[in-house]
């Protein structure tokens, strides 16, 4: 059964929007922004090339933006995944779920290893409250993405051995929560299709978004450093020690 017309809507609007927030954090993004660690930069440079501005602009503002993408997008996931609640979570649950009469109440986190000890016994307890408060229903923990091997020993010990609480991951977390087989799969479709399709409201890509940052802050980079040779090597050390 594929998803209703309605919940993909909803879910592409979600993908849309972690789009345009990482556009609007591109365009707001500052030299003072990037963290300039010089030895680090000269270790690599020669493994990855950074030997001139525009190569060292373009690392720092890709790892920039990759930290901050993986917490948004898993933020996005978590929402997607709320789009099928019946209702209203609870304290310590995001979804409700009612399957063949019984109410479950599922903590919903985007990956395999994302919680540490603390928020895995925290969960554990949060969930367990729910359920004592709504007697005879169940308490899950779910993961957006991740196959059961690669669910962390935290998730194993601290919500499941310990805390009582079962967990369900990737494409089985999908179909329960959804109950269409083949969700997954439309999710990664629809993933697809928004990152192929985007533009923001001035008609940009992503891409074309980050490609005028980069050569924006090349030229501030080179009005400090220069564009390369001893003489940029000496200020980036002198400026970032």
């Amino acid at each position: 059964m594929p998803l209703y017309i309605e919940k993909r809507r909803q879910i592409e609007q979600i993908f849309k929007k972690f789009l345009l927030n990482r556009v609007k954090t591109v365009r707001r993004l500052k030299m003072a922004d990037l963290d300039i660690n010089p030895f680090l930069i000269r270790i690599l440079s020669h493994e990855l090339r950074l030997d001139n501005s525009k190569a060292i602009v373009k690392w720092l503002v890709s790892q920039r933006l990759e930290r901050g993408a993986v917490t948004s997008f898993g933020i996005a996931l978590q929402d997607a995944a709320k789009v099928f609640s019946e209702g209203t979570g609870v304290e310590g649950a995001d979804i409700l779920k009612t399957k063949r009469g019984k109410h479950h109440h599922i903590q919903v986190k985007s990956g395999p290893n994302t919680i540490p000890k603390d928020l895995g016994v925290r969960i554990a307890q949060l969930l367990r409250s729910a359920q004592r408060r709504n007697r005879g229903s169940v308490a899950l923990y779910g993961m957006c993405y991740g196959s059961k091997r690669r669910v962390s020993s935290i998730v194993r010990k601290y919500v499941q051995e310990e805390g009582g609480v079962d967990w369900i991951s990737g494409k089985e977390f999908w179909k329960f929560i959804s109950d269409a087989p083949q969700c997954v799969e439309e999710i990664y479709e629809i993933a697809a299709d928004i990152g192929r399709t985007f533009k923001d409201p001035k008609g940009q890509s992503l891409s074309d978004v980050i490609e005028a940052k980069i050569r924006e802050l090349t030229e501030e980079f080179e009005k400090t450093y220069g564009k390369g040779g001893s003489e940029m090597w000496r200020k980036l050390l002198e400026d970032n020690s």
